[in-house]
């Protein structure tokens, strides 16, 4: 059996881009904690941080026949690695947050009292209608509209095929679409003939 403390990062590598799957958990063992405090630094987070490491891990495995240390050493690589999976989690935390913001702020702007009741009764009948999408449907569904992830990122998260999820994404919007339909209608209508 390998004894793989022994081993310089160029020889994992090695290892490692031929399918030897113990190098990883070798690599693990040697820089976790380093790449965690680098995530941790940078989002200010502990899931996230996590979640940062795992995903390095994770892609650092799939380039693995690809993957090759010219001049960088390997804690050098994970420290780039990490720090742009940082930078891609804190974009996307900014443009969830301003998503966020601007419908609030029209919200807060714009609507009257009985406007803001509507409007709260359709988000709940929204909620409901996704509720009653299947599972696998309603987690997609969640993950792209209330996560902002793209349907790329969502197929490599679930270890599904990107058309898998653009048939679950199409199958919600179409199913709440149905639901929604008539409720919409009566809003509209509400809204036309109170002006």
């Amino acid at each position: 059996m390998r004894q793989y403390k022994l081993y310089q990062d160029r020889e994992l590598v090695e290892l490692m881009r031929n399918g030897d799957e113990q190098v990883m958990m070798e690599i693990y063992d040697r820089y976790w904690k380093r790449m965690l405090a680098v995530a941790y630094k940078r989002l200010d987070n502990q899931q996230d941080a996590e979640e940062c490491v795992q995903d390095v891990l994770y892609n650092l495995w799939k380039l693995r026949e690809n993957f090759g240390l010219e001049k960088l050493a390997l804690s050098n690589y994970l420290s780039r690695a990490i720090r742009n999976q940082s930078f891609n989690i804190l974009e996307k935390r900014y443009r969830i947050r301003l998503k966020a913001e601007g419908y609030k702020q029209e919200a807060v702007n714009y609507l009257s009292p009985e406007r803001a009741l509507i409007l709260k009764e359709l988000q709940a009948k929204i909620d409901n209608a996704i509720s009653e999408l299947p599972p696998q449907c309603q987690l997609v569904f969640r993950l792209s509209r209330q996560e902002g992830l793209s349907a790329k990122e969502i197929a490599e998260k679930l270890n599904l095929s990107e058309n898998t999820v653009k048939s679950h994404l199409k199958k919600a919007n179409r199913d709440i679409q149905g639901n929604l339909d008539l409720i919409t209608a009566l809003i509209l209508s509400y809204l036309f003939f109170q002006k």
